[in-house]
């Protein structure tokens, strides 16, 4: 379907500008981080740190739909909480509050939108790759899975155990 195409391009779309702006941060918080007074040092490292794993698994999972659950409760988790975090904070008049409230906010944002998402994402990187493998003359149940027709190590070997014991 054409309108499952739109949802995995606006899937990933949105998985790899989150990945790329939460990396371009993390690089610029990283290279901050040593101007900080010494007391803030640590938590200028920990900012950068965060934002480079976000972008990380941000890109896993815009690069692989749908992504593994628990991954997606992982990287959800994360930018709420720092966003919860934030706007806490915010009546405390913290440093750099309220930048941590808007950005960790939109990303949150956008990982949401993109785990919704993600069930039409899946469904066109299915149909895509279903289609590729009937072009090349693949039967639609190799397109699936490979290990349908070569099985794992284990179940490949079961065959000739079994033959040997007869």
């Amino acid at each position: 379907m054409a309108i499952d195409r739109l949802h995995l391009l606006l899937y990933r779309a949105l998985l790899l500008t989150t990945a790329v702006v939460a990396a371009i941060l993390g690089i610029a918080a990283g290279l901050e981080a040593p101007t900080i007074t010494p007391e803030f040092q640590l938590t200028g490292y920990w900012r950068a740190y965060g934002l480079l794993v976000f972008a990380a698994l941000s890109a896993y999972l815009g690069a692989t739909p749908p992504g593994a659950a628990v991954l997606w409760l992982v990287v959800i988790f994360h930018k709420a909480s720092m966003t919860m975090t934030a706007v806490l904070l915010l009546r405390h008049d913290v440093t750099g509050a309220p930048a941590a409230a808007l950005i960790d906010g939109v990303m949150v944002l956008a990982t949401l939108v993109a785990l919704g998402l993600r069930a039409p994402a899946a469904r066109a990187r299915r149909e895509a790759r279903e289609s590729r493998a009937a072009r090349e003359g693949a039967p639609e149940s190799a397109a699936r899975s490979d290990r349908s027709a070569t099985g794992t190590p284990a179940t490949r070997a079961r065959p000739a155990l079994a033959h040997r014991a007869a």
